[in-house]
């Protein structure tokens, strides 16, 4: 799960969950913008989580911390 700065508003939910599914080995999003987290859920094989944040950070957003659930 990651901590994610910058959410205001459902479509910025819809837009992190369009951004995140394109990326491979991704199984599901999960934004939640009062709370500003983000779960995504990956294929085990997938192991670097970089390209996630990077796509994160691409849309506009800040990736503050991942958060141990």
């Amino acid at each position: 799960m990651l901590q994610v700065e910058g959410m205001s508003c459902s479509g910025c939910e819809q837009r992190l969950g369009t951004v995140l599914r394109r990326v491979e080995g991704v199984r599901g999003v999960v934004a939640d913008h009062t709370c500003g987290r983000v779960e995504v859920r990956v294929d085990p094989a997938v192991t670097d989580r970089t390209v996630l944040v990077e796509r994160i950070e691409a849309a506009g957003y800040r990736v503050a911390e991942e958060v141990s659930r």
